[in-house]
């Protein structure tokens, strides 16, 4: 079998694939008991997939090779701690396309009083080993620990792993502590009375922020109507109810999330997630993690959108064409691991040939068996550094799995970027993923 077939294992050894040379193999040489001894004599043992054997010796003249003859099971890494809230009077994201819509009775403001527990913190999971077709254990990693930090007005109690508020006001979640604010509460627009806003905590406004006006805050900063070009920088999350007619001018700033009923000509750029019911219309919305415009009309149309892990709406772009950009980043510390990567496999390759003909010459000249080992010894090694190279561009490549999801239509000329590779779309697409796929973007059926 060694003269007719090569194996070939990938993801951690816990797949592997049978590979056939370019030699004529003569009828009736390959069956499925003589295979399966042959795989396993080469300590496969886990995993051995029979039909794929029966397959390969029943059709080996029209069989499509590689084929996957043996499976095991990736290692799952634990879930990381985390702060996980006690309560909740903030109350979800849901909407009714057709129905009427008042996003204001959708957020109440999350309030503590003293005393009271705010958060518990859930422990890091062990994770679920692996297992490699070889039959190894291969170990899995367990969740990262949280260090819980005593936040602005809370305490985290080490014994019973919770955190208490220390005084009463507003609650703000950060990943690893809790604050609780003081409340800049503004009855009605904000104004000439009122002027700028800078505040140490919350900002709760309950009517419109014009254009030309700031508002700074170390807290949430929550507007229950309006927001035109105006200002908003603030350490927590953004909410607004009436949604953001930025006129290209205005620009909200938040390390948090970012939550609205609508952007329209709007600059946002969020630390965390941006959340938007109804549309986004000709803004530059730029997320850390997400861009999500699916809970009522869904539809992002014109400008740019920006996210580090993924976009998802009902629509995007329309039928009239608007030019539309989305750019999913990439890290570029992964880009330039791989760019590392692969040159480090061509210098192996180049160092591989010089190797196997200086085993040549060193054969044809009878030199000493012992100097042709350690010949014979190198080559093994680049070969399998090669192999371990390749394994970590995968690693590479599958841990960047950011994706841009469609319920409805992508519609024409809708510009995708991921890293540095785009595409722009040319026709019509229902109900799409879009991610990247060897270097080239692809949609896909849902």
């Amino acid at each position: 079998m060694d003269q007719w077939f090569h194996i070939k294992l990938e993801d951690s050894e816990t797949q592997a694939l049978l590979l056939k040379k370019g030699v004529e193999i003569p009828s009736g040489e390959v069956t499925f008991s003589r295979l399966l001894a042959w795989i396993e004599s080469r300590g496969i043992r886990y995993g051995i997939r029979n039909e794929v054997l029966s397959l390969v010796a029943e059709n080996l003249d029209t069989f499509k090779f590689p084929a996957e003859i043996a499976k095991g099971k990736l290692p799952m890494d634990g879930e990381p701690a985390r702060l996980v809230s006690s309560f909740s009077n903030e109350k979800s994201l849901k909407i009714n396309e057709n129905a009427k819509l008042d996003f204001k009775r959708l957020f109440t403001i999350p309030t503590a009083e003293f005393g009271e527990m705010l958060a518990r913190k859930e422990k890091a999971t062990e994770g679920i080993a692996g297992i490699s077709v070889y039959g190894n254990v291969i170990p899995a990693k367990k969740g990262k620990d949280l260090i819980v930090k005593n936040g602005v007005n809370t305490v985290f109690n080490e014994k019973e792993q919770c955190v208490y508020a220390s005084a009463s006001g507003e609650v703000t979640f950060q990943r690893n502590s809790v604050n609780i604010y003081p409340v800049y509460r503004v009855d009605g627009d904000v104004s000439l009375k009122t002027g700028h806003i800078d505040f140490v905590g919350n900002v709760h406004i309950t009517g419109d922020v014009p254009s030309g006006f700031k508002i700074s805050a170390k807290g949430d900063v929550r507007v229950e109507g309006v927001v035109e070009a105006a200002d908003i920088t603030t350490d927590g999350n953004v909410v607004i109810g009436g949604g953001v007619v930025g006129q290209g001018k205005g620009t909200v700033r938040c390390n948090g999330d970012f939550t609205s009923l609508y952007i329209s000509q709007g600059n946002i750029y969020a630390g965390g997630n941006i959340r938007v019911a109804q549309t986004i219309l000709h803004s530059h919305c730029e997320a850390e993690l997400t861009v999500t415009c699916t809970s009522g009309k869904g539809n992002i149309s014109g400008g740019t959108c920006i996210a580090g892990k993924g976009i998802s709406a009902n629509d995007i772009g329309n039928e009239t064409y608007s030019k539309t950009i989305l750019h999913l980043k990439t890290i570029a510390r992964m880009e330039t691991d791989i760019l590392q990567y692969e040159q480090k496999i061509l210098e192996l390759q180049k160092n591989l040939e010089k190797l196997n003909h200086l085993k040549t010459v060193l054969i044809q000249k009878n030199s000493e068996q012992q100097t042709i080992n350690r010949i014979i010894n190198t080559i093994s090694q680049a070969k399998r550094d090669i192999v371990n190279l390749q394994k970590e561009i995968q690693k590479c490549k599958s841990s960047s799995n950011s994706t841009i999801i469609i319920k409805g239509t992508l519609h024409p000329n809708v510009e995708i970027c991921i890293g540095k590779y785009k595409r722009k779309i040319q026709s019509s697409f229902n109900a799409a993923r879009v991610f990247i796929e060897e270097k080239e973007i692809v949609v896909h059926s849902l």
